[in-house]
């Protein structure tokens, strides 16, 4: 249990990671895009830093208001879930900066 426990913690810590190489990949990529590829970029990097940012909001709350083991197993899972599909989201948007937006015409 204390293996999986270091895991979820290093997979936690690894989404700064996600967020920080999503801001830079797609602000540099932003200043080289065309202006029809650029405005979905910056619409894309609006989205996905502010459903960051409801998610920390939402786990801070969700971590004043548990009590008890078993509602803190749900509570870390829940969150854990959420997290892993933010990521998976900002991943993709990387992709996207990376592979689609420079063919952008």
């Amino acid at each position: 249990m204390k293996s999986l426990r270091r895991l979820l913690g290093l997979w936690w810590i690894s989404w700064f990671g996600i967020i920080g190489g999503f801001l830079m990949v797609g602000i540099g990529e932003y200043k080289h895009e065309s202006p029809a590829a650029s405005h979905f970029s910056i619409t894309l990097m609006i989205v996905t830093i502010l459903l960051w940012t409801v998610f920390f909001i939402a786990d801070n709350r969700a971590r004043k208001r548990i009590d008890g083991e078993r509602s803190t197993t749900v509570v870390v899972d829940l969150l854990t879930l959420t997290g892993t599909f933010l990521a998976v989201f900002t991943l993709l948007g990387i992709g996207f900066f990376v592979v689609i937006a420079p063919r952008v015409p």
